[in-house]
């Protein structure tokens, strides 16, 4: 297979790029120039502060057009993970107003690494060229005069609507009498929604003392092609230093849960680009380095919830404001939302919210109506919504019941990435490491006492359990079932309808014309397959030769009885099977019996299982 990344050409703010520009992306946020398909407000932002330095609005514009360049540029389809068709390559060619600056190669690197490390794309490259620069926004646009008015204890924090930062900001103002500047990027127009909705509640109990400031930048006119959003933590904290700069400050705070920020990978293909490290340590250190090289002055980015739960946090704004959680939102998939509902339901982040608000007794504050898919009641239709939701609960248990040792083992790499980044109190890596599985550990133990609240409120005795809700999983136990166990299902219950459909009336001539036709509707769901088992490989080894791998999760092999064949016969070709191929694959054997030659499918079915590490589908 060709592997080879194509090379991504943007060009931002007129800049001319290199000679060749085929097939380049132009962006440009000014009334009429060419490339205009996004909005950034700066106008309006750098009002709202009188003045910004020339270097702020070059970093602010660079977010900009790096988020929009994110969202305009496809990672590709999710079935190529494994070929890691998902690590782009980006030259951008931007125009800025502090050209000396830009181009020194201690900031051209720093940003670069920052981008690479955030994005998990494999290169992000910037050239940058003189000569931009835009008028004044007002009277007070010039050095000089600040937003800054003498105030003292400002805290600036980022402020995105969601339960983490509510709390965050909640904390803030019930704790202190500093002012709190929240700090958010507007999008889309029930995000800002959103955000407005909270501030003003927050300025309504905290009189004087919040102060919300927001950034417009979003595509133009045009449909994002990419939803991972994964360099918006850029144009964020952008947005929050050049707040906290006009206020003189050289801090501001994320208030994200650890176990978001850290982002343990649930499956093997959730690594490098599918794996959101959007407020990770490492993200927030490499993050506060380069704006330190923007200010010529050390900055710090501070993450106090870095070792909080999510059910934590919802407890804190259940204690605080329990009114407010309803108005928060978390969803990652707004353009999912259907009608009056706020949230997709079947996100990641929006199965962490709910089983959140169950583990602390506030789910009647994150109610159905806020949700256009109710998975804990209703089937989960959806197999991407499907494996996300087993493989929430499947890691969340074992964290429950992990040791320590066998964590570190089995999270080796991302903690590698981890610890180095976490606070200087832990003076061991061996103290780090104990923190964070007491997190994830912690964590393990929410999501438990959830979904057994969620069995006592809902599993009514009297009334049917969908076996695709989340209910229905919980009460199935599906998520303790290995990878491999829950393909051959999905694959049985392709094969037993179709078998019988497809030769009701003409038998297939042998064995291998059987296999010869099991292989083209095998392909046919080949998409669908994919995306509910991503990471679990199987092999047909008769039915498509040329795709048998010795590291095959799963082998499907087929029998055919015919009229006037022993069932013993089968059985010998089995015993077989079980022997020739890897002790480490599981075997799914799809019998196919139409004159019923098994005189019983009970013991033929447990004869063979017994023998472990296989499955039997026998179909008449």
């Amino acid at each position: 297979m060709n592997t080879e990344r194509r090379r991504h050409l943007v060009l931002a703010n007129g800049a001319t790029g290199p000679p060749d520009t085929t097939g380049s992306l132009r962006l440009h946020y000014i009334e009429g120039q060419p490339g205009q398909r996004l909005r950034i407000g700066l106008p309006r932002f750098v009002q709202d502060v009188y003045h910004l330095p020339p270097r702020i609005l070059d970093l602010l514009e660079i977010a900009g057009y790096v988020f929009a360049a994110d969202r305009s540029l496809s990672r590709g389809p999710k079935d190529a993970l494994e070929y890691h068709a998902w690590s782009r390559l980006i030259d951008f060619h931007i125009r800025v107003r502090d050209h000396e600056f830009w181009t020194q190669p201690t900031v051209t690197k720093a940003l670069s690494d920052m981008l690479t490390f955030l994005t998990g794309d494999a290169e992000h490259t910037f050239h940058f060229e003189p000569g931009y620069s835009t008028p004044p926004t007002g009277l007070f646009d010039r050095p000089g005069f600040s937003v800054d008015l003498g105030l003292t204890g400002v805290v600036v924090t980022l402020f995105s609507g969601g339960l983490d930062s509510l709390a965050g900001a909640l904390d803030l103002l019930s704790t202190g009498d500093s002012k709190v500047v929240l700090v958010s990027h507007q999008s889309k127009p029930a995000t800002t929604k959103t955000q407005r909705v909270l501030a003003q509640a927050l300025k309504q109990r905290y009189p004087r003392r919040a102060l919300h400031y927001s950034f417009e930048c979003t595509l133009r006119d045009v449909r994002a092609r990419e939803e991972t959003q994964r360099t918006r933590s850029f144009l964020y904290t952008s947005i929050a230093y050049a707040i906290a700069s006009a206020y003189n400050q050289n801090v501001f705070s994320v208030y994200e849960n650890g176990v978001t920020s850290i982002n343990l990978h649930r499956r093997e293909d959730l690594v490098n680009a599918r794996a959101s490290r959007t407020t990770h340590p490492q993200t927030m250190a490499k993050i506060a380095a380069f704006l330190s090289l923007i200010g010529e002055t050390e900055f710090k980015i501070v993450l106090p919830y870095m070792f909080k739960t999510k059910a934590e946090i919802v407890a804190k704004i259940k204690s605080h404001s329990p009114e407010l959680i309803s108005s928060s939102v978390s969803c990652t998939r707004t353009f999912d939302v259907e009608g009056e509902a706020t949230h997709c339901g079947r996100c990641v982040q929006c199965i962490d919210r709910r089983i959140a608000t169950y583990s602390v007794g506030a789910e009647k504050r994150d109610h159905r109506g806020l949700y256009t898919y109710d998975i804990i009641a209703d089937p989960i239709n959806d197999r991407e919504a499907r494996t996300t939701a087993l493989d929430y609960i499947r890691q969340a248990i074992s964290f429950s019941r992990d040791s320590v040792d066998k964590f570190q083992d089995e999270y080796l790499a991302d903690l590698a990435q981890v610890l180095d980044y976490l606070p200087q109190n832990l003076k061991s890596d061996t103290d780090r490491v104990d923190k964070v599985w007491t997190l994830f550990n912690q964590h393990g133990t929410h999501v438990k006492q959830a979904l057994s609240r969620m069995r006592s409120l809902h599993d009514d005795v009297f009334g049917p359990i969908h076996k695709d809700s989340l209910l229905g999983m919980i009460s199935e136990k599906e998520y303790l079932k290995p990878e491999p166990i829950r393909l051959a299902e999905t694959l049985s219950a392709i094969i037993e309808p179709a078998i019988g459909e497809m030769f009701a009336k003409n038998k297939p001539k042998d064995e291998p014309d059987l296999n010869a036709k099991l292989g083209p509707l095998l392909r046919s769901h080949e998409e669908d397959i994919r995306s509910e088992h991503p990471t679990t490989s199987f092999a047909c080894a008769q039915v498509v030769p040329d795709h048998l791998r010795l590291d095959a999760d799963l082998l499907l092999e087929a029998k055919y009885i015919r009229d006037g064949t022993p069932p013993s016969k089968a059985t010998e070709g089995i015993a077989a099977d079980l022997t020739k191929y890897p002790s480490q694959a599981f075997i799914l054997f799809v019998i196919y019996d139409p004159q019923h030659m098994i005189a019983s499918d009970l013991i033929f079915r447990t004869d063979i299982e017994s023998k472990g590490r296989n499955r039997v589908l026998i179909i008449r």
